[in-house]
């Protein structure tokens, strides 16, 4: 559980930053510091999608686009 949340921080601080990435561009990111498959990646996302943390997008040939949502709260 404490490893989701520091993935879930690690994706809201990089979307912060950059203001948008592709799931596989966070999939490389994330990837980096913790083991995750792309499943588990796609979790997460629909996971912070539902509480109002992103929104995400798709694009022609399945490339999903996150946004960080104007929402001011935090996780944790």
């Amino acid at each position: 559980m404490f490893v989701k949340r520091r993935i879930q921080q690690k994706i809201l601080e990089y979307l912060k930053e950059k203001g948008e990435a592709t799931d596989k561009e966070l999939l490389e990111i994330i990837g980096k510091e913790f083991s995750i498959s792309y499943t588990d990646l796609l979790k997460i996302l629909m996971y912070l999608e539902i509480e109002g943390y992103i929104e995400v997008k798709l694009l022609k040939d399945s490339f999903n686009i996150v946004q960080k949502t104007a929402s001011k709260r935090r996780i944790l």
